[in-house]
């Protein structure tokens, strides 16, 4: 069986699905966004804004519509160079 990738920094993801997916291939702290529900809940923000100022964070959002207004709207609120974009 191969090894999973050891990734030392958060990754935020838009749903439950892209976790367990990643899940598969990495080991490491994997945040949701619940897709849009990161508008709406305070309390999610808040956490990855908390990571973020521990360490940098990396965001994996789909290319699509969604996936640009849900890191649009994570990178509104940390820190540019606390960011690692990934698409």
């Amino acid at each position: 069986m191969p090894r999973k990738l050891n990734i030392p920094y958060p990754v935020i993801v838009e749903g439950k699905y892209d976790a367990i997916k990643l899940s598969s291939v990495m080991q490491g702290h994997i945040i949701t966004t619940d897709g849009f529900g990161v508008f709406n809940h305070k309390e999610k923000l808040s956490l990855i804004r908390s990571l973020a100022a521990k360490s940098p964070i990396i965001v994996l959002t789909d290319s699509d519509d969604a996936g640009k207004l849900i890191r649009s709207h994570i990178t509104s609120a940390v820190a540019a160079d606390r960011l690692i974009q990934l698409y």
